[in-house]
């Protein structure tokens, strides 16, 4: 983290203006938060009472390196903070660029003079695991709760990002606010008769020109189209369900992501990962994501069941979503479930090794359960299969063989049933 401190004196000569200190912001900058200080009020006592006399206020904004105001607190607030994934009322949530930046004063009244003390700290970029659900409802299409309290049964299920998914609707994105302690996708559930697919949106206020009620499969490639063009995250999603599977065919779709886990793992939940396996296997680098799909809290269904553990550099939703689509992520029945990782030598989920012979892979286990068993899997199918034999933390080392990818899933028996716990995401290889 980066502290600077700024100060500067005014007298009453500078009352009415509005003036501006500015200082640097490096790359990679997740979060600022400023604070400042000065002599509001002075006291006299009396012979009956202590008197309190407002001498000076000083308004507090911020500017950010275009020359935009990013927000106004006035002199309401001591301290305010921005990011791109939450940010103090009155203040835009949105990317931090590297650049000049600059604290905004006004100096509405000044008696005399003051000195005003401005501390910055400025938070760099710490890449982290975090979980999150890609698939839920409101009240804005079929839900059965409002954003603000899908937003709260999410922070309480210990969801550090979700993504409001609604049926051909972006109303609810306008109703996210400044959650804290989530970080909230925009986003909306493209829903035809032929299929349906998330799309996930770099801003709040997204609003595509065509509309998503496609009765052809033209109509339905304009809207995708329009929505790449606008940065949105494209998500196919139960492409196997029984009842809504995708019938638009996937060669000449434009998408990021396939949903091949929705809600409580059931037959056609297999079909979509047997589907997803083989596309690997033809070489496609294509990235899996799980989603609850909660309209509202029931057996078997509710929110962060499934999830992903997704490892981003930052909270932000366009890291969250470079993530997913670099597939840096693993899937999972609950964020209380076991924590499933992979690697091949130095790379992790998502990367592209380099095959050397005497290559050694390793997968590792948090949260395990006697009983549980780990599966190894490569484009000729499970090729080793570990039984856990105690609680806790686990490690098991193998030799890399000459193929495109590895991954692995974990099986835990819940009920009486044998059901998939995690599964990971590919690490690929690449060879000569």
């Amino acid at each position: 983290m980066k502290e600077l401190t700024l100060r500067r004196t005014f007298d009453k000569t500078e009352t009415k203006q509005y003036l501006t200190l500015p200082f640097e912001v490096p790359p990679q900058t997740e979060k600022i938060e400023v604070t400042y200080s000065y002599l509001r009020y002075t006291y006299k006592e009396t012979e009956f009472e202590r008197q309190t006399h407002e001498s000076n206020i000083i308004d507090l904004g911020l500017i950010d390196a275009h020359n935009q105001l990013r927000g106004w607190s006035g002199s309401d607030r001591n301290s305010v903070h921005i990011s791109e994934h939450s940010a103090t009322p009155g203040y835009r949530r949105q990317a931090i660029e590297e650049g000049t930046w600059a604290v905004a004063l006004g100096i509405y009244k000044v008696e005399e003079s003051v000195e005003v003390t401005i501390h910055l700290a400025i938070h760099p970029k710490q890449a982290a695991w975090l979980c999150g659900d890609l698939h839920m409802h409101t009240l804005n299409s079929d839900g059965w709760y409002s954003t603000a309290q899908v937003i709260e049964y999410a922070r309480n299920a210990k969801l550090d990002f979700i993504a409001l998914t609604d049926h051909n609707n972006t109303e609810q994105n306008k109703e996210i606010g400044n959650p804290e302690g989530i970080t909230v996708l925009p986003a909306m559930e493209y829903t035809n008769y032929q299929g349906h697919a998330n799309f996930f949106f770099s801003d709040t206020y997204t609003q595509l020109a065509t509309s998503p009620l496609s009765n052809t499969t033209e109509e339905m490639l304009q809207f995708f189209n329009e929505g790449r063009t606008n940065g949105a995250t494209i998500c196919l999603n139960h492409i196997t369900d029984d009842d809504c599977p995708w019938l638009f065919g996937f060669e000449d779709t434009p998408y990021d992501l396939v949903e091949i886990w929705n809600g409580f793992i059931k037959p056609s939940d297999h079909k979509a990962r047997a589907w997803w396996h083989q596309r690997l296997c033809e070489g496609q680098r294509l990235a899996a994501v799980a989603g609850s799909d909660t309209h509202h809290i029931q057996v078997g269904r509710s929110y962060g069941c499934p999830c992903n553990w997704v490892y981003s550099l930052s909270k932000s939703p366009a890291d969250i979503l470079q993530a997913l689509k670099e597939g840096r992520s693993f899937l999972a029945s609950s964020p209380d479930s076991a924590l499933l990782d992979l690697h091949l030598g130095q790379w992790g989920l998502g990367d592209e090794g380099v095959f050397s012979e005497g290559l050694e892979g390793s997968v590792s286990l948090k949260k395990a359960k006697k009983g549980d068993w780990l599966s190894l899997i490569h484009p000729d199918g499970v090729i080793h299969t570990w039984t856990i034999e105690h609680e806790g933390e686990v490690k098991f080392s193998f030799p890399v063989e000459k193929k495109l990818f590895y991954r692995a899933e974990l099986h835990r028996t819940t009920l009486g049933m044998s059901l998939l716990e995690a599964m990971t995401n590919p690490v690929y290889l690449t060879y000569s």
